[in-house]
């Protein structure tokens, strides 16, 4: 992967939600589809430190509905506090259309024995000056994990992602990440849909074979949400 990385341009990125912690189900959905979806990836833990600016900019984006938004993180897999092939990535979304960009960072960093500063330098060293600048105006604000599964349909046109299991950590107001006080959120089971563009008409077939209906979804903004 280059120093910057486009991942596959725009595509649609729809998400369903079970308020129930039923992940046997949601598995049952996807093993019995007709498009006959598959494991596209083992298991694993996903971690992400969501940045913010000064005034909350982007949660605010996201809590008011904004069409235009994005999310700043920092995301690495595994349960591990230490960093070995993190990524920072830039989220940016308009209606249900999403696109990231990905930048990896090449140093390893133990989040148990560091401060902030130290994550900052990490960051501003594998980043585009442009993208510096607009680091500098931004905190840590939350930390957040869940478990996550991965299918894909037989032509690859379609990939799920099931995440549940949910918590969160505040890191507002501390010098250092805070990995000791974590939040347990509510007992939910997101169900991610990704697609091209191009295939706008088969996504819509599959989205058609689940009992849930779509729904706007952030787990920064539930994270936020959960420490106010």
């Amino acid at each position: 992967m280059t120093a910057m990385d486009k991942l596959n341009g725009f595509r649609y990125e729809v998400k369903m939600v079970l308020d129930e912690p039923a992940v046997e189900l949601a598995e049952s959905w996807v093993k019995s589809h007709s498009f006959g979806f598959s494991t596209a990836y083992p298991p694993r833990q996903v971690n992400n430190i969501y940045f913010d600016t000064y005034g909350r900019d982007l949660f605010y984006a996201h809590y008011n509905g904004e069409s235009n938004r994005a999310k700043i993180r920092l995301r690495w897999y595994g349960k591990t506090w230490v960093l070995n092939n993190a990524q920072l990535e830039i989220k940016k979304k308009s209606g249900n259309l999403g696109e990231k960009l990905i930048f990896p960072m090449l140093s390893k960093l133990d989040f148990s024995k560091t401060e902030w500063h130290e994550v900052y330098n990490l960051i501003q060293n594998g980043t585009p000056e442009g993208f510096q600048n607009t680091l500098s105006f931004c905190e840590p604000i939350i930390l957040n994990y869940y478990q996550r599964q991965y299918f894909t349909t037989v032509d690859g046109a379609i990939k799920l992602t099931i995440d549940y299991d949910m918590h969160v950590y505040d890191q507002s107001l501390f010098c250092c990440p805070n990995i000791n006080t974590p939040h347990i959120l509510r007992d939910q089971v997101i169900i991610e849909f990704k697609a091209s563009p191009d295939n706008y008409i088969k996504l819509a077939d599959v989205l058609s074979e689940f009992p849930l209906y779509c729904s706007q979804f952030s787990k920064y903004l539930t994270g936020c949400e959960k420490l106010i």
